[in-house]
């Protein structure tokens, strides 16, 4: 069979020899041929829809460019990601070490006032 068939053809020639478009073993036909047929792929794995576009891809050189490009961005688009979660993270935390720093300020502004007002015991004079 070296001649390039159209799939209509292929589909009407498969028909005339399994019996019909009617036959009960159709399906077990046509997953046969799905597995083992010489133009699906690998012998015992059934190709997909993405399986053969990714071979076209792979096989057209302007296609694989394109591909590539498009890869990059996302692995790039990824990356931005990434960082934007990371800088969310950081300035969460920036945020709530800085209001952990006001309430520790506002606890020494209360005692150093206390202090000066005499209703405190010096440091100096506290026993260690």
């Amino acid at each position: 069979m070296d001649k390039k068939m159209t799939m209509e053809a292929r589909i009407e020639a498969f028909y005339r020899q399994s019996g019909g478009p009617h036959n009960p073993r159709i399906d077990k036909l046509l997953q046969k041929h799905l597995l083992y047929g010489k133009d699906h792929g690998m012998p015992g794995y059934r190709e997909t829809f993405a399986d053969a576009l990714m071979d076209v891809v792979l096989q057209d050189p302007s296609l694989l460019l394109l591909f590539e490009r498009i890869q990059r961005s996302r692995v790039a688009r990824s990356d931005h990601s990434k960082w934007e979660a990371l800088e969310q993270r950081l300035e969460r935390r920036f945020q709530k070490m800085e209001a952990e720093l006001q309430a520790i300020q506002a606890r020494l502004d209360e005692l150093a006032g206390r202090m000066e007002s005499g209703s405190m015991p010096k440091i100096d004079s506290l026993d260690r």
